[in-house]
């Protein structure tokens, strides 16, 4: 008696037979076996690397030679500006941090250096922000606003 795990069986016509190569000039696919003539390609054992373009001049010699900036130890921070501070004072946002932009889904993600506050429009509420960099107008224009300008360091 058999079970039913050894009756399973693919379904039909999912399962396709290898194409043997090499077997004789009437198969279609045989003396050279759809190598072509002679060459390096038609040898066993070859291989190319992506460097060769044939006769173009291959990418590595079209690129500039110099040295990129590294992005590895280069600060990124999340910017606002104080329009984006003026409107998150108009729906009565006072204490503005990173942690709570990311929290209310206000910036996308969270960086290695934190928030940087530039002085781009006008701010006319007091908010208190805490961030990692301030421009020194955008601080003197908190300041001025009424609201205080902390500087964090994450």
């Amino acid at each position: 008696m058999t079970s039913a795990i050894q009756q399973l069986k693919p379904a039909q016509g999912a399962v396709k037979k290898r194409f043997k190569k090499g077997r004789g000039i009437s198969s279609g696919s045989g003396k050279t076996s759809g190598r072509g003539h002679r060459g390096q390609k038609c040898r066993s054992g070859y291989s190319s690397h992506g460097r060769r373009e044939g006769g173009q001049t291959p990418m590595y010699r079209r690129l500039p030679k110099r040295q990129l900036n590294s992005r590895v130890n280069r600060k990124e921070y999340v910017i606002l500006s104080l329009n984006d501070l003026q409107d998150l004072a108009d729906i009565n946002i006072t204490t503005i941090d990173l942690p709570s932009l990311l929290e209310k889904g206000l910036v996308k993600k969270s960086t290695k250096w934190g928030l940087k506050v530039l002085a781009d429009g006008e701010l006319n509420s007091a908010v208190t922000v805490q961030a990692a960099a301030f421009s020194a107008s955008a601080k003197e224009a908190i300041e001025k606003a009424g609201g205080k300008a902390e500087l964090v360091i994450e």
